[in-house]
């Protein structure tokens, strides 16, 4: 992780670069991770594509609303 020693104090993202503020000073950092592409084919990620299809469906009935019995 880089750290800013010039005079530009930016906060937020630039292309693949997020500046940020931290209690040590102004940092740098690439963006990363794993790309969509991969978690939608690979199949080491056959149970994160589980649970994200989960997720979905649980936030979708949390959507509908409740009917109110009389």
């Amino acid at each position: 992780m880089a750290k800013l020693k010039g005079i530009l104090k930016i906060e937020g993202t630039l292309d693949e670069l997020t500046f940020y503020k931290t209690q040590d000073g102004h940092l740098v950092k690439t963006k990363g991770g794993v790309s969509a592409e991969r978690i939608a084919n690979d199949p080491n990620f056959q149970r994160t594509r589980e649970n994200g299809s989960e997720f979905g469906s649980s936030a979708t009935a949390g959507k509908v609303a409740p009917q109110r019995c009389s």
